[in-house]
């Protein structure tokens, strides 16, 4: 029994030690997942994208100009090439959006 109990431990210790995580039999890890809109060619790509309340959706302009993300749920800091914004989605519905420099370009995040 005592070996049992000593390789269970080394288990989850080797578990630890790669990152893993460790979940009870029956509870599920959080799943919030992480998803990326380039902005490049004056565009939102994907301009639609559907994700879940508590995802994290990253904007990442990779035009030589600035842009603004601005929806009626979130505004970025003003975006210069290479630069990032993140927005949690928290509230679900459909929420459109465009660039603040140039409303042409427009895209629609749908939380669920």
């Amino acid at each position: 029994m005592e070996m049992k109990r000593s390789k269970s431990l080394l288990a989850f210790v080797v578990l630890v030690l790669l990152g893993g995580e460790s979940v009870a039999p029956g509870l599920q890890a959080d799943a919030h997942k992480n998803y990326v809109v380039s902005i490049k060619g004056f565009r939102f790509v994907p301009e639609k994208l559907e994700v879940n309340a508590g995802d994290t959706i990253t904007w990442k302009n990779e035009d030589i100009v600035p842009h603004i993300v601005t929806g009626d749920k979130f505004k970025s800091k003003s975006l210069d090439e290479g630069d990032t914004w993140t927005y949690t989605a928290e509230q679900k519905g459909d929420f459109s959006y465009n660039c603040r420099f140039h409303p042409t370009m427009k895209g629609e995040v749908v939380v669920h």
